[in-house]
């Protein structure tokens, strides 16, 4: 007997909503993929760059939020990759290391979604297939090589991820000149500062140079267990900043090392692949054998470990690409001297994918009556797995989190509910995230965590 899958895809969600009741708001939180509509919208800011060879598209599913990054190539370029850390994640970067002197890469796709988002660079490859001529001749089979960040599990509490129908949206939307930063395509929800346990929102970031004839461009995706420094040695974004800032790096590192070799027997060895990954991108027209441009982005990959500290430890998955379209040869430019430019560039890059932060309205508590505050009471629900609870505490509100580990609510513990505006609420903490309510026919209906680039929805269960 057929069946048909997406009425039985139907027929299971309405199973399950019943069972939670919340039917009405099941698209918010509970998502069949298949339903899911990608969003290809470029945001500001932009970074504009004069390289036409290079055509970039983005694709996000906002009900993540998640997303991919797509470099394409209408003429294929010769490429390399340089692999670091503990755990990466990347598809089709094998025959990179073989070192064939020959141009037939067409594309280079980032993702989040950890494996799963992988299948987006299988989807660029198929929008390639639709507009190449005779696609079945060897010659013309796409060649997409690509590599994913980690940003499920606590950081949205859900399990949307890019997949197939999103990446042939990012490759079908690529234009040559616009690069979008910040939270946006594969940076959608990166993040970045774990090993200071002070996580921070980043993004993907871009830089580009043209000196003489020659062109270099570097695009990355940041989100690394380390967190990204200046080029005065200081962090760039903190919880916590005081009059200068949010402090040097390098005494950062060295106060964080000695809380944790103070508290030894609690330290867990990591084991397996981790949660931090920076990808990364590096796209020159000079003309370079196999041999320099493989030396080429190992002196870049390591250069970042100035902008990113730590960098390429065991709990990262750090993957560059490095590509030529091999247009110009500059005489008298040693490759010595390209790899630094290139890692001038790739500083300015990672900086880059610091994102702005949304306006965070009114800092000072307002007060709530008695009766809005037991609006806000009941259960809300992030997706089958996990969900919060807001109880009164006194003349106040209380949230208990979800039990997955996430950097918004401390481990078995209430965290405090201050009133900051109308609708929205602050949760005490040195993070500050944010919590607005909505509302529908008059009563809470649900919540989104952390409003902005980031959000992150839930819906009020009966």
């Amino acid at each position: 007997m057929r069946v048909d899958r997406r009425l039985v895809s139907i027929l299971m969600s309405c199973f399950i909503w019943a069972t939670v009741g919340a039917a009405e708001d099941a698209p918010e939180v509970f998502h069949d993929q298949s339903t899911l509509v990608p969003d290809t919208t470029i945001r500001d800011p932009v970074l504009s760059l004069d390289f036409s060879e290079i055509h970039i598209g983005v694709a996000e599913y906002s009900e993540g939020p998640t997303g991919a990054t797509v470099f394409y190539f209408p003429e294929p370029v010769m490429a390399v990759v340089d692999v670091r850390g503990g755990a990466p994640g990347v598809i089709n970067s094998e025959p990179l290391r073989l070192h064939y002197d020959a141009a037939y890469t067409n594309a280079i796709c980032f993702a989040g979604g950890s494996s799963y988002g992988l299948a987006a660079a299988t989807g660029v490859a198929a929008a390639i297939k639709e507009r190449t001529e005779n696609p079945g001749h060897w010659d013309n089979i796409a060649f997409v090589p690509g590599a994913i960040i980690f940003d499920l599990g606590g950081r949205r509490f859900n399990a949307v991820t890019p997949d197939y129908e999103l990446g042939k949206a990012a490759l079908r939307s690529a234009q040559p000149g616009r690069f979008p930063l910040g939270a946006q395509g594969a940076g959608r929800f990166a993040m970045q500062g774990w090993f200071l346990d002070d996580p921070q929102h980043s993004g993907q970031g871009g830089a580009f140079r043209q000196v003489g004839q020659t062109k270099i461009a570097v695009f990355t995706v940041v989100n690394p267990g380390g967190s990204v420094a200046d080029r005065e040695g200081k962090v760039v974004r903190c919880s916590e900043p005081s009059g200068d800032g949010c402090g040097f790096i390098g005494d950062r590192l060295a106060a964080r090392l000695n809380e944790k070799f103070s508290d030894v027997a609690s330290r867990k060895e990591e084991s397996g692949l981790t949660s931090n990954t920076t990808i990364t991108l590096v796209v020159t027209n000079e003309k370079l054998s196999i041999g320099v441009l493989q030396r080429l982005a190992v002196q870049v990959h390591t250069s970042m470990g100035r902008a990113i500290q730590p960098f390429s430890g065991i709990s990262d998955g750090d993957t560059l690409y490095a590509v030529t379209t091999g247009q110009v040869k500059t005489e008298g430019l040693s490759a010595n001297d390209l790899g630094v430019l290139a890692a001038d560039v790739a500083w300015d890059a990672v900086l880059a994918s610091v994102p702005r932060l949304p306006e965070p309205g009114l800092h000072e508590p307002v007060v709530w009556t008695s009766q809005k505050l037991d609006a806000a009471v009941g259960e809300y629900r992030f997706s089958l797995w996990d969900s919060m609870q807001i109880e009164r505490e006194g003349d106040g509100l209380v949230a208990h989190g979800p039990e997955t580990w996430n950097p918004y609510f401390p481990s078995e513990e209430t965290v405090a509910l201050i009133p900051v505006s109308d609708d929205e609420l602050r949760l005490e903490g040195k993070h500050r995230f944010r919590i607005r309510l909505h509302s529908q026919d008059g009563r809470v209906s649900g919540l989104t965590l952390e409003p902005g680039p980031w959000a992150i929805p839930a819906v009020r269960s009966e």
